[in-house]
């Protein structure tokens, strides 16, 4: 095996194995169909020797069969050289016949002339899978999915209740981290008593319980709904003491034997999301008249996310200018994702954004649309030092720890410098704990980036007293009303003076014509947007606009 290929292989393995002890580890030769395994993958999963010829059909009879799919066309796009998630985890039996969760991290490396010629990789074990929560004692997340994915084959239309408790944190704070897990446990078991003969209940991701059923109807969901929410709230018994809390719940019914389990799921979490947010607990039905956004389907959603997983197909970046509040001239713009497919045409990330926020894939387009802006970005920036870009920040990527070092590698990569970005949180970024975003906060700021919030109520301010904020947005929900609501005149009166007082830069955003113009120019505010200065367009477009080329 001397020679040529092996001795390329070879280098890069034991390169690559020096820092990976721990793991399991291979480099695969893509065009030769050869890989190198480290001894220990070796000997736990039972492989033939550490070289193995036609590697790729030889792992994935490992794979689990539910797995295997989503493998193949995961290593289908890392061997094309597209950019995806690094990180891939899937099911794989060892050499006693268990199923091991294996969380998959790998490079490509690419010749000089940019093709991909070999994959290394490091495997993590994450143990033997277990079919149940310990906590709940119900089947686990993987279960529920393996049960829809049978559903889906055998053409027999169901229905999957979400529940979750409105605020769990508030739970846990005020008992206690083991009475939460009780009172969990407790739901639980009261969900399978009240489903029993009727269907399946399932432990989610977090602290999310599923019921699905194939023979119940919607009104037999909403009865079952209610007697959980009046358990909830009277009945609860833990350690002899009765307990109440309040619980959401989010429903679909799966019809459509052409979608993807994993869509109908998250079509479930935003509906149960919508619950909690905006329904205080009443139960929301995926696509009925109570959903704001009830113009997307299951269908669009489902296209919208296997866009994001085949390489971001039909997404674009449209960006529009922010001016000075002093002179009007161009000191920055906003990024704004967009998508455009057929036989949907142009779709509204009103519609797709909430839904794609409960989805884990919404991760990997957080990470697109920052690394394209800042590509865009990057020749305007040059030319004028005191330009920004400002970047919707996803609650997924706050929520990671893993986004440190792929924001370090962005800003590498494209080289644009970190003093002129400012990543905004969303109101979504609310569901994540004040120290876990302190945390990732000052981590962000210690590369050089600036932080922003959309300001929409009072309550958005607390975070500038707990958090270094250094923009604040005025939304349009907050100023649209300026004209003919004194309220809210005196509300950005107050609030842009206590930014002012605090040297925070204010934008206000919203402005479509001069007179709204006149009146943020009467606050101290630094930045103004709206359609008045420019609607969103792409980066060619927006380098022709006057206030670029002045």
């Amino acid at each position: 095996m001397a020679g040529g290929n092996f001795d390329t292989i070879n280098r890069i393995f034991d390169t690559f194995a020096v820092t990976s002890r721990s793991r399991y580890v291979y480099v695969y030769d893509m065009e030769k169909n050869i890989s190198r395994w480290s001894a220990n993958a070796v000997d736990y999963f039972g492989l033939a020797g550490e070289y193995i010829y036609n590697a790729s059909s030889v792992w994935e009879t490992r794979i689990h069969p539910d797995d295997r799919e989503k493998y193949v066309e995961y290593l289908g796009v890392v061997f094309s050289g597209k950019k995806t998630d690094p990180t891939f985890e899937y099911r794989a039996k060892n050499k006693n016949g268990e199923y091991v969760i294996c969380s998959c991290r790998g490079v490509v490396i690419k010749d000089y002339a940019g093709k991909p010629v070999f994959y290394a990789c490091s495997i993590i074990n994450k143990g033997i899978v277990d079919n149940n929560d310990p906590i709940t004692l119900l089947p686990n997340q993987y279960e529920m999915l393996n049960y829809m994915r049978q559903l889906k084959a055998q053409m027999r239309q169901y229905s999957i209740l979400l529940i979750n408790f409105i605020d769990f944190g508030d739970v846990n704070r005020r008992f206690g981290y083991m009475t939460g897990n009780n009172i969990l446990r407790a739901t639980a078991t009261r969900l399978v008593q009240e489903g029993q003969n009727y269907g399946r209940a399932f432990r989610g991701d977090g602290t999310t319980l599923a019921f699905i059923s194939d023979s119940m109807t919607i009104d037999d969901i909403k009865r079952f709904y209610g007697r959980m929410r009046t358990y909830t709230r009277e009945s609860i018994l833990v350690n002899d003491n009765k307990i109440g809390a309040e619980i959401a719940g989010g429903v679909i019914v799966a019809s459509d034997y052409n979608v993807d389990e994993h869509s109908i799921y998250t079509s479930a979490k935003y509906a149960l999301s919508y619950s909690k947010t905006q329904k205080h607990g009443n139960l929301i039905i995926f696509h009925n008249d109570e959903l704001e956004n009830n113009k997307s389907s299951i269908e669009l959603v489902d296209e919208v996310r296997n866009s994001v997983i085949n390489g971001f197909d039909g997404f674009y970046l449209e960006y529009q200018p922010i001016v000075s509040a002093v002179d009007g001239r161009l000191v920055g713009m906003e990024v704004f994702v967009r998508w455009r497919k057929e036989p949907y045409g142009e779709v509204s990330p009103a519609e797709f954004v909430p839904w794609l926020e409960q989805d884990p894939v919404f991760y990997n387009l957080g990470n697109w649309i920052l690394e394209n802006a800042l590509k865009d970005a990057l020749e305007i920036r040059k030319n004028n030092r005191d330009f920004y870009l400002s970047v919707n920040l996803a609650f997924m990527q706050l929520e990671r720890s893993e986004f440190r070092t792929t924001l370090i590698e962005m800003l590498r990569k494209t080289g644009y410098p970190a003093t002129g970005l400012y990543l905004e949180m969303t109101s979504s970024s609310r569901q994540l704990s004040i120290e876990h975003l302190k945390s990732q906060i000052e981590f962000i700021k210690s590369c050089g980036i600036k932080i922003g919030i959309d300001c929409m109520d009072f309550a958005s301010l607390d975070y500038v007293r707990h958090l270094p904020i250094d923009l604040l947005n005025l939304v349009p929900s907050l100023t649209g009303s300026i004209t003919d609501n004194v309220s809210v005149k005196y509300m950005i009166e107050a609030v842009t003076s206590f930014t002012h007082r605090l040297g925070i830069r204010t934008c206000y955003s919203g402005i479509e014509d001069e007179e709204t113009a006149r009146i943020a120019k009467q606050y101290p505010i630094s930045d103004l947007m709206g359609y008045y200065y420019g609607r969103p367009c792409r980066i060619e477009e927006f380098k022709r606009l006057p206030f670029f080329r002045q």
